[in-house]
């Protein structure tokens, strides 16, 4: 976004702010602590520290307030680790931060529906208007983030999945039989395929397959360079497995109910900002990752056909079938409001989830 355009931006949130009815005479101060499991070097993080912070500021400040946010930043897990991310913010260690719903199989299944639907779109922009769409639209959903004591205020999306491995991959049947590592839900894709599924971190991605204890690896391309993943696996596929919306900017209720109605607006509007600045730093990244793998003659990049991506897609068990059986009739109505989404937005699924459900 350029100066300009912030500028303006600016100024609009303000407008929005000062038609927010009932704002209270005088100066208040709001004390609040913003927060992270990871510090403020990804593109989930960076808009924390960035753009949270910093403009919530300049934007009472443009609407003629004197009312001021007294911020305390933890960031890199000095409150929470990754796998508390929602009770960090639930539970108040933090009255705003990023929570990675990825993490949270039992208390959020029906935010990870995108990682047990592969195929549907690699455009992670469409992931992020879908997660606000649900959220907007099926109350379970929605109802995920609430009780437990949080208030969702901007998507996060990540971009699609691809291959990296240590061998070619120039057909569908090239990765039966090999092991691939592909974390949590990711491992879902890989049913069928007859590759074999292994679990395990990023960080331990690099040294399990120099080591030989996987041969590739199911990943995002922007996960790749910041690993080093291409130096002892060189052969990158684009196979585009699909994007995802793996966690949200999220409020803690309790902070969230004691706001006024101008202070609530702000951060509804710094929500939206959140998720366009996320989507805007995933693009520069997806973009400068592919830039600079093509030019190591040491890495292959190849594209796997459509045919190819057919075979896949259809060896697959029925995603959608099994996702109903495990989540009822919630889940049922968030894979519908899903795929429905995905469809208008222009997206092309390799396979309709939702048929006959």
């Amino acid at each position: 976004m350029t100066k300009k355009a912030r500028i303006s931006k600016l100024a609009f949130f303000a407008s929005a702010v000062l038609a927010a009815t009932a704002i209270p005479a005088g100066a208040a101060e709001y004390k609040m602590t913003i927060g992270s499991s990871h510090p403020p070097v990804l593109p989930w993080t960076i808009p924390l520290k960035t753009l949270i912070v910093p403009d919530s500021n300049k934007i009472l400040q443009q609407s003629g307030l004197a009312d001021r946010i007294k911020w305390t930043e933890a960031y890199a897990g000095a409150l929470y680790n990754f796998q508390n991310t929602l009770e960090g913010v639930g539970d108040g260690l933090a009255d705003i931060g990023w929570v990675g719903s990825l993490w949270e199989p039992a208390k959020q299944p029906l935010q990870n529906v995108a990682y047990y639907m592969p195929f549907v779109t690699g455009d992670f922009r469409i992931m992020s208007k879908i997660q606000d769409s649900l959220v907007e639209t099926v109350p379970a959903f929605a109802a995920e983030w609430t009780k437990h004591n949080t208030v969702y205020l901007g998507s996060e999306a990540a971009d699609t999945y691809h291959l990296v491995t240590k061998f070619p991959v120039t057909k569908f049947e090239d990765i039966k039989g090999k092991k691939l590592i592909a974390p949590g839900a990711i491992a879902s894709r890989l049913q069928g395929t007859g590759a074999i599924a292994v679990d395990a971190g990023l960080p331990l991605f690099y040294n399990m397959l120099q080591t030989g204890v996987a041969d590739g690896a199911v990943i995002l391309i922007t996960g790749v360079l910041p690993f080093k993943l291409h130096e002892v696996a060189p052969y990158i596929t684009k196979v585009d497995l699909g994007a995802v919306f793996a966690g949200a900017l999220a409020m803690n209720k309790n902070t969230w109910d004691k706001l006024p109605p101008h202070m609530k607006v702000l951060f509804k509007g710094l929500g939206r900002e959140y998720a366009e600045m996320t989507n805007s730093i995933i693009a520069q990244r997806e973009a400068g990752a592919w830039a600079v793998l093509a030019k190591n003659p040491k890495v292959t990049i190849s594209e796997l056909p459509m045919a190819e991506r057919v075979k896949w897609a259809n060896a697959l068990p029925d995603a959608g079938r099994d996702w109903v059986t495990r989540n009822g009739e919630p889940g049922r109505q968030v894979l519908k409001v899903f795929m429905e989404a995905a469809r208008k937005s222009g997206a092309k699924p390799l396979r309709d989830w939702d048929k006959g459900l």
